[in-house]
């Protein structure tokens, strides 16, 4: 069995990130900011896949769809 050093190296700095005091706060701030949109679309608005493929065409998708949702928010 052989242990590859990087990737033990590579582990412990991301853990110790992880730990810091600033990788708490991120965290925390992650999860309350964009999870519940996202659930939200996808529970409540029944959007589970995109039509298109290529990154350029989900993009403009998503946008009509963000438009649309706005717009409802305010109907």
């Amino acid at each position: 069995m052989k242990i590859n050093e990087r990737w033990e190296k590579l582990k412990e700095e991301s853990n110790a990130n992880i730990q810091s005091e600033t990788g708490i706060l991120n965290r925390q701030t992650r999860s309350i900011q964009t999870e519940g949109h996202f659930g939200d679309i996808k529970e409540n608005e029944d959007f589970r896949r995109f039509n298109y493929r290529s990154a350029e065409k989900v993009y403009k998708e998503f946008m009509l769809y963000a438009i649309g949702r706005n717009i409802m928010k305010y109907h």
